[in-house]
């Protein structure tokens, strides 16, 4: 397993060129080491350089030409903030509209949040595979964890559901701490069966106390490092503690 990078997670608030700069000087990771940057995730956080583009992502792409850019959730590709997921796909087209063609620019898979609305799982499988076919890319839902929200994907049995559903999907091992501090630890056999599914196309990976996402660095005693042994080998793994 070699860790890449998942920009915005790492360094919030730093432009993508200036987050690449520091992962090349080198960042390791307490219990992982070396983390890569063959790949690396634009994210929300990235908002140092403003609006992403495909004209800023060909400048991206030649200034670190050995490194392979995917989009993650909410990217800011819009003037204005937009909290795009697979509940509010509908509520802004202009936002699908600019990431359908970042998205074939790319050639790279892209990976959602589940719906903090309460909207039904079928429907936003639905909207992930909509997403796919427009883009021509594979398009992947993020489970999240118990909160005050209405969070879908969020509890040991929606997990679950994942194994049997037509769908791609990224899987946090941060936000399985939260479901596993809420609800106890999974049913036996889960967490390995869902980092093994050929659909699972990242893994995503951070610490955190069990009470909220806060992407902190890993310490090698979380409970899930075990289960990475079976992670399937096509899955990508991204690293999102951050750095100081």
């Amino acid at each position: 397993m070699n860790p890449q990078i998942s920009l915005g997670s790492s360094l919030p608030g730093w432009s993508p060129f200036d987050a690449m700069n520091r992962i090349m000087s080198g960042f390791s990771d307490p219990a992982f080491g070396l983390i890569g940057h063959e790949k690396a995730q634009v994210c929300p956080q990235n908002y140092g350089a403003g609006t992403i583009t495909i004209e800023m992502l060909e400048r991206l792409q030649l200034s670190f030409p050995d490194t392979r850019f995917r989009l993650h959730a909410n990217v800011r590709i819009l003037n204005h903030g937009c909290q795009y997921d697979l509940g509010t796909t509908r509520r802004f087209p202009e936002f699908t509209e600019a990431l359908v063609t970042l998205l074939r620019f790319l050639q790279e898979p892209y990976s959602i949040h589940a719906a903090n609305n309460g909207t039904p799982l079928k429907r936003q499988y639905a909207e992930a595979g909509k997403l796919s076919d427009m883009a021509g890319v594979p398009v992947a839902i993020e489970g999240l964890y118990p909160s005050r929200r209405a969070n879908t994907l969020s509890t040991w049995k929606d997990y679950e559901s994942l194994l049997s559903a037509d769908v791609l999907y990224a899987l946090d091992l941060s936000h399985l701490n939260i479901v596993h501090k809420v609800e106890g630890p999974a049913p036996q056999g889960l967490v390995d069966a869902l980092v093994a599914n050929p659909r699972c196309i990242e893994v995503h990976l951070s610490g955190n106390d069990g009470v909220s996402d806060r992407h902190l660095p890993c310490m090698g005693d979380e409970w899930w490092i075990p289960h990475l042994a079976h992670i399937h080998s096509d899955a990508v793994v991204f690293y999102e503690g951050r750095i100081h």
